[in-house]
């Protein structure tokens, strides 16, 4: 059987609904940074890998400019 809060039970909002709500809600907003913040370090990735495969940047600069290790633009 599911959990049934006692709001739920004798319909009303009680306040461990409201901070059910609330914590699932942090949750979903820390995922999304989380999910913006992997996005943006993949676009940093990409563009020094091309940088440097385009030999527009030596690979010690990339390393330098974008703070990345030598393993990670070569992978």
């Amino acid at each position: 059987m599911a959990f049934v809060s006692i709001g739920q039970k004798y319909g009303f909002v009680s306040a461990g609904d409201v901070f059910r709500k609330r914590l699932a809600d942090a949750h979903a907003e820390t995922q999304k940074v989380r999910d913006e913040l992997n996005k943006a370090e993949a676009e940093k990735l990409e563009t020094a890998r091309k940088m440097v495969a385009d030999k527009i940047l030596s690979l010690e600069k990339a390393m330098e400019y974008f703070g990345l290790t030598k393993d990670q633009i070569l992978a």
